[in-house]
């Protein structure tokens, strides 16, 4: 079996495909009002898709990065860690030229820093979409979000170690056939991994779908299950030198008492006395156990 590979315990993707369709589903409401936040500043409706989350090592996503572009770093009380933005250099100049009246279409050269305009929209956009990831997430966690740093490049910025987990929402932002950027949501995957909403712990949809039949047949067929049921007459206690010295003959006196325990499993149901009931030893109950019923 040469195909065999090797395993990190503790780094795989554990209920990874149930905590990335909740992000998915979050990303969806996200890229609509990402579209309706970008509209105003371009002054042309854009076309906004969200790609499918994913979960990747961190040096697998900063491995394609551009050597200059917008990152912001934010931290998500309660969650753990930080989250980063990052929005593509080409992506903001052409929107700055759009916002003062232009198409979009000149040619943008290289460049190691931003304007003070370039700066002042990246701070709007940023702002805005942190607001309105907040407004989506509502429903899953009250996050608080703040602004921690913005740099221009991971060089500038002690972000994650390459072997980290991280999860990645990838929005693709597009104004015309030939200008489409990326809008990068990076997330620690040991953050996410707190959040009971994405990891399904609660989906109350389906009380609203119960199959009663199903339901019915269930309680029948439990109804059916035999569970051992016992009784402890009495506990004495011995030292360890008498149990060594134990030998057949031996008598062990015991007190039995008034009140003896029903144990079905590990759990006292009830309380009662050993009688006696057509020639045969029997257990009559006297109390039930506070909570048996359930």
């Amino acid at each position: 079996m040469e195909d065999v590979q090797t395993y990190a315990f503790g780094r795989g993707e554990s209920q990874a495909p149930v905590m990335l369709s909740g992000l998915d589903r979050l990303g969806e409401k996200l890229g609509r009002r990402i579209r309706a936040l970008i509209e105003p500043i371009s002054g042309i409706r854009p076309h906004v898709t969200a790609q499918a989350t994913r979960v990747l090592e961190f040096s697998a996503w900063s491995a394609d990065l551009p050597a200059f572009s917008s990152m912001s770093f934010y931290r998500m009380a309660p969650l753990k860690g930080q989250m980063m933005l990052r929005m593509d250099a080409a992506m903001i100049s052409v929107l700055v030229d759009c916002f003062y009246g232009g198409v979009g279409n000149r040619p943008i050269p290289p460049k190691g820093e931003f304007t003070p305009t370039e700066d002042r929209l990246i701070a709007r956009i940023a702002e805005a979409l942190v607001t309105r990831l907040m407004e989506c997430w509502g429903d899953v966690i009250a996050l608080d979000v703040g602004l921690v740093a913005r740099e221009t490049g991971l060089g500038f910025a002690a972000a994650a170690q390459p072997s980290d987990q991280m999860v990645l929402q990838r929005f693709m932002l597009s104004l015309s056939r030939d200008q489409i950027w990326p809008i990068d949501l990076l997330f620690p995957l040991s953050a996410l991994r707190g959040v009971e909403a994405l990891m399904g712990a609660r989906v109350p949809a389906d009380e609203e779908h119960a199959d009663p039949v199903w339901q019915a047949r269930i309680a029948r067929r439990m109804q059916d299950i035999r569970l051992p049921a016992r009784t402890v007459l009495a506990r004495p206690n011995l030292s360890l030198a008498d149990l060594m010295q134990l030998k057949a003959g031996d008598v062990i006196p015991v007190t039995i008492g008034r009140s003896l325990p029903l144990i079905v499993g590990d759990r006292i149901v009830a309380h009662g006395t050993i009688g006696e009931q057509d020639g045969r030893a029997a257990f009559q109950i006297e109390k039930l156990a506070q909570g048996s019923d359930q």
